[in-house]
């Protein structure tokens, strides 16, 4: 797999930053700056993702099965209670 180029939109908060972390010589430019960044939210969105789809099959077999796969009680039920999740 090799390299894309992409157009990208970037607010000028984020942009002001990225050049910030360039002049201060900590990438080389922003192209570097900007595929670290994204290497490093990448890795921190693994465990969201895994999660995510952790949480997408249980609302399946809930779907399948029209009941609710694991029984919560306590403080936990609670809060779904008082988000509407149940």
């Amino acid at each position: 797999m090799g390299n894309k180029v992409i157009p990208v939109r970037l607010s000028d908060d984020v942009l002001k930053f990225i050049e910030e972390l360039v002049e201060l010589g900590i990438y080389s430019s922003r192209s570097e700056a900007l595929r670290d960044i994204l290497r490093i939210g990448i890795e921190n969105m693994k465990q969201v993702k895994l999660i995510a789809e952790a949480a997408n099959k249980l609302f399946d077999i809930e779907r399948e099965e029209g009941e609710i796969p694991i029984r919560l009680n306590g403080a936990l039920r609670k809060l779904l209670d008082e988000r509407g999740r149940f």
